[in-house]
């Protein structure tokens, strides 16, 4: 069974955080901080049209979509509350750029990756 180093697990999260960044920022937000700690419940805090907003990312290997865990979500809807920011969800898949079906089990280090985004999702309670 294959398991991920945690080189090649903080490579991943990297590239999801940089992706959604540099979405939002294409888009007109304002990016204030930036968080690449991969067990912290947000990794973005983002600024449009006088709306703050917190941004928990999650990039997990192909099929694996990331996810957010209960606790996570109620420390991100915590903080949301006292930043006056609106809580939102980012879950990303990395997929390895050469590789058909079969062997997209894992990846390695040094390996070329692309990222499926499908969007990113308000966080209610």
């Amino acid at each position: 069974m294959y398991q991920e180093s945690l080189d090649v697990k903080q490579h991943i999260h990297l590239l999801g955080v940089s992706y959604v960044s540099n979405f939002l920022a294409r888009v007109g937000f304002t990016i204030l901080e930036v968080n690449t700690d991969q067990n912290h419940h947000y990794q973005l805090l983002a600024k449009i049209n006088d709306k703050s907003f917190l941004i928990a990312i999650r990039t997990a290997h192909h099929p694996k979509l990331g996810t957010l865990d209960t606790s996570t979500m109620e420390n991100l809807l915590k903080e949301s509350e006292q930043l006056n920011a609106i809580p939102h969800f980012a879950g990303l898949t990395a997929v390895p750029v050469e590789g058909n079906d079969t062997e997209l089990d894992g990846s390695s280090e040094g390996q070329l990756l692309k990222v499926l985004f499908n969007g990113i999702r308000a966080i209610r309670r």
